[in-house]
Order: structure tokens, then C-alpha cells, then sequence
């Protein structure tokens, strides 16, 4: 913030109040032993007392440059004052998300995956995303070695998430072994056919908060990781 002063001694001003030069005074620091420091209010209005005692009797301050030295100073304070106020708010929505948050523990979630473990004797349930409508809409489970474990055939469907469930039956009806499968689906999109992508539903077991960046992650089980709440696609 700039200073103008009206005199022909501002040098002497500055050197009472502590700053070395008017420059100095206009940048907002001090120089000394302790290092710089901010120009505060209290400075600023000794500054302004200072600078009516020492003005030259012969062309003294107008009345309009006092005014808008004064209205400069309370435009940066509240500024900070806002900044202030913005931060605090930001800090205690972030504490309020993860509380809610932690709500979830427990829950499934479903999230974007390709990849999802089968528990012993479980089923794997998951989605679609179906961005266009889609016929003859399928699901090919695969196992480690690459080798199709099992398909799902969910024929038509419109935009949307289509909910699939894998009760982990093999293709001749016998049990798959507990492990991570790999999931691809496919449609036909406008007559040709078309990679669709998928999700898996997963238990959440943690909520950690992300401190510098003020998110929230979830621990999720079925050996999907982490996942950032945002990416949470349905709740159940």
C-alpha cells in the first residue's frame, strides 16, 4: 500500500516511527535487528499523526489525500480480515466432510475399478457405466492367468450404471477360487461394439483426512485401496 506524504522532512518522519525510508514505509515492512515485520494498523496511524504534525503549514494535506490514505489501509485490512475468516470456514467444512464421513465406515460404496477380489464362498457385485445406450451388454470375468472365468449377460441397456452381481460360479457351475479377478465389459454403442467401463461395490473400513490437501480419503476392502471420496459413485 502506498503512502504519499506532504512534506518536505518525510525522511525524518519515518526515521521517528522506526522505518528507514518512505519506500520501505510503501512496501509495508520495517528493517532492524529482528528482522521485518508487517506495517500494522497502530504504525499506520502514528504514520498519519506523525506526518499532520510535520506537514508544511504553507500547503498542508488535503483533506482528500488524509481520506484516501485512510480508506487504502482499511481496503487491505479487510481483505485480511476476509482471508482470515475464508480460511477458518475452509478448516471446519474439511473437519465437518471427514465427520460425516467416518458415517460410512461399515457401508459399501461403489467405485470405478477393473479389478476386484472374491471372498471364499462370496459374490462380487458391481456396474457398468453406460454412457450410451448400449445393446447385448456384457461382462467377462478373468482370472489371474487371463483365461474368462465366467460372462454376464445384461442385454439392453440405457445410459446409466448397470448393476450386475457375480455369485462366483465358474462357467460350469462350480466354484471359483478366492482371489482378484479381472472385470471387462463391452456393448454395442451405434452398431459397433465398445470397451465399457466398470465399478465394483467395496466395504469401507477407514476414513483418513487428507491434511494438506484437505480431502478425504476412503480405506476400502475387496483389495481396492484407497479411493478419494469424490470418487465415490453410489452409496449403499
Amino acid at each position: 500500500m502506498s503512502i504519499t506524504t506532504n512534506t518536505n522532512n518525510s525522511s525524518n518522519i519515518y526515521q521517528q516511527l522506526g522505518l528507514t525510508t518512505a519506500s520501505t514505509a510503501a512496501s509495508g515492512t520495517t528493517s532492524g535487528s529482528t528482522g521485518a515485520s508487517s506495517l500494522g494498523e497502530s504504525t499506520f496511524l502514528k504514520l498519519m499523526v506523525t506526518e499532520l504534525q510535520n506537514q508544511d503549514p504553507t500547503s498542508p494535506l488535503k483533506s482528500q489525500n488524509f481520506l484516501a490514505q485512510l480508506a487504502q489501509f482499511s481496503a487491505v485490512s479487510g481483505i485480511q480480515n476476509l482471508q482470515t475468516t475464508v480460511s477458518g470456514l475452509a478448516g471446519s467444512l474439511s473437519k465437518t466432510q471427514t465427520l460425516q464421513a467416518a458415517g460410512l465406515v461399515g457401508r459399501n460404496v461403489l467405485v470405478s475399478a477393473s479389478q476386484a477380489d472374491l471372498p471364499s464362498q462370496g459374490s462380487l457385485n458391481g456396474a457398468v457405466d453406460v454412457t450410451t445406450p448400449a445393446k447385448d451388454v456384457v461382462v467377462g470375468i478373468y482370472n489371474a492367468s487371463g483365461q474368462l472365468v465366467r460372462q454376464l449377460d445384461l442385454g439392453m441397456q440405457s445410459a446409466g450404471l448397470a448393476s450386475f452381481s457375480w455369485d462366483g460360479k465358474n462357467a460350469q457351475g462350480g466354484s471359483a477360487p478366492a482371489g482378484t479377478y479381472t472385470l471387462r465389459a463391452e456393448g454395442v454403442v451405434n452398431g459397433k461394439n465398445e470397451a465399457l467401463g466398470t465399478l465394483t461395490d467395496a466395504p469401507v473400513n477407514s476414513v483418513t483426512l487428507d491434511q494438506k490437501n484437505a480431502g478425504v480419503t476412503l480405506g476400502l476392502g475387496n483389495g481396492l485401496g484407497s479411493v478419494d471420496l469424490s470418487k465415490v459413485r453410489r452409496i449403499s
